[in-house]
């Protein structure tokens, strides 16, 4: 087995975490970054060993978060994490960003622009190569309420080009519950529903999952690796036939899991979970799909067979429309 040569679908991919290292090293310059070496480099966008926490890592977005300030780059951005997911034999892909995000601090880039040049940028890689794409909108749960509410609006008003609808951030001390009903009417107009939850290795993390899937309405979870802890728990996971969004390195990188070998993906696969394989921010985690799988195929013994069905749970679980995932998707 070759994994490279497997084709892979991924769910769970921050837009704007995945920028190529060749064009951060291009661009920095032009936002008042200087990098003298690799070391510079790495020090400023790279994460590369444990954090202390999530709130850490989260920090450490900001520096990359200043390439996303005009819609030229935003545009060539979007174009270019397609096609390094092509690279990387990824045939369907679930792209994820948060308006919030790219346009704080950035007064002269509306929601509305931004999502223009996202779009154009991956329609213009989708004409170009085999791949299917998908966004995802993303509330910060961090910030009030009526923000929230407005990027549900924005998310509604552009369903022709969102497939679904998550909520991200530090769950830690903000109760995703206020959110519910912004969760819910995106549902019923028919936005998939994904929530980062169960991620950090806090006391009450299987419980969040359990009510981001009761109250929100959540499809799939964003992570949900802490739910190894509570067996009723993963029991209620599997019956309600929740897909998970596992990211291996990035939880390693978090530290919702002291090393890799100790990651549970293998205990919530052997238990009938729908566990699926993803890189979440490869390009400040230094990271791609192929080394998500050579960590599961050399720490827990996943072979083609087992990534196989991950990828038959991840296209049965994907907000994608199933004609547009099939014409890319052989299986």
């Amino acid at each position: 087995m070759k994994i490279e040569d497997l084709p892979k679908i991924e769910l769970h991919r921050h837009l704007e975490l995945c920028v190529r290292h060749s064009t951060i090293k291009e661009l920095a310059p032009h936002i008042g970054v200087e990098l003298k070496s690799e070391t510079d480099f790495s020090n400023r966008f790279l994460i590369l060993e444990p954090m202390t926490d999530l709130q850490a890592v989260l920090g450490k977005f900001q520096d990359t978060q200043k390439l996303w300030s005009r819609l030229d780059w935003i545009e060539r951005l979007a174009f270019e994490a397609v096609e390094d997911a092509v690279n990387e034999n990824i045939r369907v892909l679930e792209l994820r960003y948060a308006p919030t995000f790219i346009t704080q601090g950035h007064p002269d880039l509306t929601f509305e622009d931004v999502h223009k040049s996202i779009v154009k940028g991956i329609s213009n890689a989708e004409k170009r190569y085999p791949i299917a794409v998908g966004l995802i909108c993303i509330i910060q749960r961090t910030l009030p309420i009526s923000v929230a509410q407005a990027v549900t609006e924005f998310a509604l008003s552009h369903k022709e080009t969102f497939v679904g609808l998550d909520l991200a951030d530090n769950e830690e001390g903000f109760d995703s519950k206020p959110f519910a009903p912004l969760f819910l009417e995106a549902k019923k107009q028919g936005l998939g529903i994904t929530v980062h939850s169960g991620e950090a290795n806090v006391p009450n993390a299987p419980r969040y999952v359990k009510e981001a899937i009761e109250h929100l309405g959540a499809d799939r979870i964003g992570h949900g690796v802490q739910i190894y802890r509570d067996q009723e728990i993963m029991k209620f996971v599997k019956d309600r036939n929740i897909a998970l969004e596992l990211c291996p390195t990035s939880n390693w990188l978090t530290q919702a899991v002291p090393n890799l070998a100790s990651h549970p993906f293998r205990q919530l696969f052997d238990f009938g979970i729908k566990t699926t394989i993803n890189s979440d921010d490869p390009g400040i985690f230094n990271t791609d799909l192929n080394q998500e799988y050579r960590i599961l195929n050399s720490q827990h013994n996943l072979g083609e067979a087992e990534f196989h069905l991950c990828n038959e749970w991840a296209f049965e679980a994907s907000f994608i429309p199933k004609e547009k995932k099939q014409s890319v998707w052989k299986g």
